[in-house]
C-alpha cells in the first residue's frame, strides 16, 4: 500500500491518497479548488479512484467528492442519514459562507453526493482497496458521525479530527469523545502511523502522547462538570496550542458541551 498526504492551506487539513495495485481511495479531499485539482492528478497517477471517504461531515472535509467522478463516497451511517433527511445541509451552508467571505469560486452548486454514490460504512465493515482490507470504526465525540479507517496490515489509522497536534479537542459530546480517546489508546499498540484530520503524519508514539494529553484535559473537564465548577473548568490548562488564535474560544465551547455555562460569556463572543 502507498500513502500520499497533502495539507490544505486551511487549518492544515489532511487529505490522504491510499493506493494499492492501481486501486485508489481518497480520504477527506480538500479544500481549495487548486488543491483539489492537484489531488485529482495525484490520485490518477496511482490508478483508478474507487472511493472518496469522509471521516465526518464538517464542511472543510466534504466538498472534494466532485473531483473524482464515478467514485463511491464512503461515510458513516449517521452522516448518510443526515444527508438523506436534510439535517446535514448546515455543513454546506457553512462552506458557502466561508467561500463567500474569501471569494472562493467552486464552479458547481454546494451539494452532497447523490444517494446512489453513497456507501455507508458501519462499525466493523471491511471495504477494500484492491486486495487490501480496511476496517471501519465508529468514532463519535468530535461529531456524532465520525468514521475512522484502520488498515491492519499496514499499521495505519485515519482518525478524522482526533489527535491533531495543531489544536485542542473540539468537543460535541464529552462522554463520547472520552470513550473514543480510550478506544484509540487501546488500538495504538497495533499501529505504526496515524493520519489526523489536521496536521502532520504521526508515529504511534506521537499519537499516544496526544491522546493521553487530550484524555487528561477532558477527564479534568468532566470532573469540573460533575462538581458544577465553572471557574475551575475555565482555568484548566489547554493540552497544547494555547497561543493559537481561537483555542481559548474553543475551550469555552468545550465547557458548554460539558453542560457548563461560563458566566457573562455568550456563545460566539
Amino acid at each position: 500500500m502507498r500513502l500520499e498526504l497533502r495539507h490544505s492551506g486551511i487549518w492544515q487539513l489532511s487529505s490522504a491518497v491510499l493506493s494499492r495495485d492501481g486501486a485508489v481511495v481518497v480520504v477527506d479531499p480538500g479544500y481549495f479548488p487548486r488543491e483539489l485539482d492537484e489531488l485529482s492528478r495525484l490520485a490518477r497517477e496511482h490508478g483508478e479512484v474507487l472511493a472518496v471517504a469522509f471521516t465526518h461531515g464538517h464542511w472543510d472535509h466534504v466538498l472534494g467528492w466532485r473531483s473524482f467522478p464515478g467514485a463511491a463516497v464512503w461515510t458513516s451511517p449517521r452522516l448518510a442519514a443526515a444527508m438523506r433527511d436534510g439535517s446535514a445541509e448546515r455543513n454546506l451552508s457553512d462552506a458557502r459562507d466561508f467561500d463567500g467571505r474569501w471569494y472562493v469560486e467552486r464552479g458547481a452548486p454546494y451539494a452532497w453526493p447523490p444517494p446512489e454514490r453513497v456507501r455507508p460504512l458501519g462499525e466493523g465493515d471491511a471495504p477494500t482497496i484492491g486486495d487490501l482490507g480496511l476496517r471501519a470504526l465508529t468514532l463519535p465525540g468530535h461529531s456524532a458521525d465520525g468514521l475512522g479507517l484502520h488498515v491492519p496490515s499496514a499499521g495505519l489509522l485515519l482518525c478524522g479530527d482526533y489527535l491533531s497536534p495543531c489544536e485542542i479537542p473540539f468537543v460535541e459530546d464529552l462522554a463520547a469523545y472520552r470513550a473514543t480517546l480510550r478506544r484509540l489508546l487501546a488500538l495504538l499498540g497495533e499501529l505504526q502511523t496515524v493520519v489526523p484530520g489536521h496536521g502532520p503524519l504521526l508515529t504511534a508514539a506521537q499519537a499516544r502522547a496526544l491522546a493521553e494529553e487530550d484524555l487528561c484535559y477532558l477527564d479534568a473537564l468532566a470532573r469540573c462538570a460533575e462538581l458544577g465548577d465553572v471557574a475551575a473548568a475555565q482555568g484548566l490548562s489547554l493540552p497544547r496550542a494555547a497561543g493559537v488564535p481561537g483555542m481559548a474560544e474553543h475551550h469555552l465551547d468545550n465547557l458548554r458541551a460539558a453542560g457548563l455555562a461560563p458566566a457573562g460569556i455568550s456563545k460566539g463572543v
